[in-house]
């Protein structure tokens, strides 16, 4: 799988294909990078799909791509 486009939160097409056949819930959980905290979009098992700058922004980005986003703290 394709490693999504970190810099600007853009999700790969394989990581959505991947989400759309084999996924429902996005789990949202906060990642320290040197630009400071950062939200990932993370599968069930861990994977990351996607890193945002905002919690919102990940959030919208998981309901955009029919999955239920869970949010972690």
């Amino acid at each position: 799988m394709d490693t999504p486009d970190n810099e600007n939160g853009n999700i790969s097409q394989d990581a959505i294909t991947f989400m759309m056949n084999s996924l429902v819930v996005a789990y949202i959980r906060p990642v320290t990078t040197e630009k400071g905290t950062n939200y990932a979009v993370c599968t069930a098992d861990g994977t990351q799909l996607a890193l945002f700058a905002t919690q919102d922004a990940a959030y919208f980005a998981a309901k955009q791509h029919d999955l239920e986003p869970v949010l972690i703290h």
